[in-house]
């Protein structure tokens, strides 16, 4: 029997796109493909008896387009905290690659074409006010910052929004986005960004 899990904590992540993310609003991808990296930072967790608070893990995702993000065929790798336990880096590893069930499941089943395999690596996940930043050495860097409103200070919010992690969603823009890794690599700095608190179950 699969085993029981349950996260939640504070996500964010970046693409490609400009500043209104095309998939809020079920459009084609504006630069005919995206590269979008989720980054996820459990604030509660636990798969089955393992716990999984206060680990990262980020999902990154490549859609070679056209067309739109729904229609699939996506190329996805894992990487997971390796502060974490041996156990706990296979949790979350069945978790974010989809073999646990859940949204990650569905989005495994529905779309993703191509899985490139799950790392247990260095993650740093911080949160300073409305920004948000990510390291994997070598690998990834995330710096967004949300767009605010008349008052500058509260996040402009997309709701109702047709997104796997939240329907409600920050919108931000990246300061620095780039990634190079499984002969991928992309730095399109300056793009879309979304940050929201999250909760998935199975």
């Amino acid at each position: 029997m699969a085993e029981k899990w349950t996260i939640s904590g504070e996500y964010f992540e970046s693409c490609n796109c400009d500043l209104i993310c095309a998939c809020l609003v079920q459009a084609p991808t504006p630069r005919d493909r995206c590269d979008a990296a989720l980054a996820f930072h459990i604030n509660q967790g636990s798969y089955g008896q393992t716990a999984l608070d206060n680990l990262n893990a980020v999902l990154v995702v490549s859609f070679p387009g056209p067309g739109k993000m729904r229609n699939g065929n996506w190329t996805a790798a894992v990487y997971v905290d390796d502060k974490g336990s041996q156990a706990q880096q296979d949790a979350l590893g069945n978790i974010f690659s989809g073999k646990a069930g859940g949204t990650p499941g569905a989005l495994f089943a529905g779309l993703v074409s191509k899985f490139l395999g799950t790392k247990a690596t260095p993650i740093s996940f911080a949160i300073n006010g409305n920004e948000r930043t990510l390291s994997i050495p070598n690998i990834l860097e995330i710096d967004i910052a949300a767009v605010t409103g008349r008052d500058g200070v509260e996040p402009l919010w997309a709701t109702n929004a047709a997104h796997p992690v939240s329907p409600k969603l920050a919108l931000a823009a990246s300061k620095a986005y780039r990634y190079n890794d499984h002969n991928l690599a992309w730095d399109t700095s300056g793009t879309n960004g979304h940050f929201a608190p999250f909760t998935w179950a199975a």
